[in-house]
């Protein structure tokens, strides 16, 4: 095969070689994934369908004029393979539950499908994907149909044909299960696809559940994967498959219960080192300046003792800066005026901020000194 570059141009995403045709699939055309491989030598990383032509978009620079082309078949089988599935998968929800598909993404890892329901019962999604998966192992003949326009009402279309298209139309057919319109790459018999497997799924624009899924060897890298995951945790947590949920149920609530208790404890030791912390605390004029550099579960703590004390000002280490807190003292506008100094970040209201700094007490005591005179 070969195509004819016009013209090369350098963007953001690298070298660009246009042409008016190509046989490169262009990314994104009936949801799917375009093709991937190499024009004269140079990798394809994007194929891009515009008005004045095929954007190929590569990782080094090219020559304008014709050049060899080289595609990869593997990638377009697998993108075949993740198709088929999807006409399959959303077929049998609409023969299981009656719920149309509303949109179709491919991705290179995993693929989703739009359900025009929410929520939609685990039952549902069990029995849909065990009907897709019948309809796999029986190994249905997938064909292609060329008609005319005025000829499409005579195929059963899971979905109506837009108004919009004209001219000759393709129809995919799962042999007795399912018809639809399409300009993707499909398999020849629903075998070649292996298994259909659902993955997750979630409610997505208040109405719709955006099913996840996988087929073919990606099915097979996702079960994997998930063996290999479950396999080292009944290794670690030395119970069988069938014990593994109750004991991480165990595991969890035993976590709880001690989370509880500690957040416990460190209310109270907050109450007791809050007086010390007073005590020798650096005065600036008739500000009283606290730091704590200790435990996150007792710092956040320290402002329930502390925090409505008059003339006090407390600063809690945390990730990244400093939680600060004061009842005299304009937070926010402190917090502004040293980030004005240093060019830190942070903000917060009238009694309680963050500043994101990693400036140590001694340097803090220096600043604080000059703002609050």
């Amino acid at each position: 095969m070969k195509v004819v570059i016009e013209k090369v141009v350098e963007d953001k995403e690298g070298y660009v070689a246009v042409s008016k045709e190509s046989p490169f699939y262009p990314d994104g055309k009936g949801g799917q994934l375009g093709d991937r491989g190499k024009i004269g030598g140079v990798n394809v990383k994007k194929v891009i369908q515009k008005k004045d032509g095929i954007y190929h978009i590569v990782d080094k620079k090219i020559e304008p004029g014709e050049h060899e082309v080289w595609i990869d078949e593997r990638r377009r089988k697998d993108v075949a393979v993740q198709h088929t599935a999807q006409h399959i998968l959303s077929a049998a929800f609409a023969e299981v539950a009656g719920i149309e598909t509303v949109s179709f993404h491919m991705g290179e890892e995993v693929s989703t499908i739009d359900l025009g329901a929410a929520p939609v019962l685990k039952e549902v999604m069990d029995e849909a994907e065990e009907l897709a998966n019948k309809i796999v192992l029986e190994n249905r003949q997938v064909k292609e149909h060329i008609v005319e326009r005025g000829d499409v009402e005579k195929f059963p279309l899971r979905k109506p044909l837009s108004e919009k298209v004209k001219g000759k139309v393709r129809i995919i057919e799962v042999e007795g299960f399912d018809f639809s319109a399409c300009g993707g790459f499909h398999v020849k018999n629903t075998g070649e696809i292996g298994l259909i497997k659902i993955i997750d799924c979630e409610k997505v624009k208040g109405s719709l559940t955006r099913v996840y899924y996988v087929a073919g060897t990606r099915a097979l890298r996702e079960c994997r994967k998930r063996v290999d995951i479950l396999k080292n945790l009944t290794s670690k947590l030395t119970a069988s498959v069938d014990e593994i949920e109750n004991r991480i149920e165990n595991i969890l609530e035993d976590a709880r219960k001690k989370s509880s208790t500690l957040d416990k404890i460190s209310e109270e030791f907050a109450g007791v080192l809050s007086s010390e912390l007073i005590k020798s605390a650096d005065n600036l004029g008739n500000i009283s300046v606290i730091f704590y550099d200790g435990f996150e579960s007792v710092g956040k703590y320290l402002f329930k003792f502390l925090g409505d004390k008059e003339n006090l000002l407390i600063f809690v280490k945390v990730n990244g800066g400093y939680e600060v807190g004061s009842s005299s003292i304009n937070i926010s506008e402190l917090i502004k005026k040293i980030n004005q100094k240093i060019g830190s970040k942070g903000g917060g209201g009238k009694n309680r901020g963050r500043l994101m700094t990693d400036l140590k007490k001694e340097k803090l005591l220096e600043l604080l000194k000059d703002l609050l005179k």
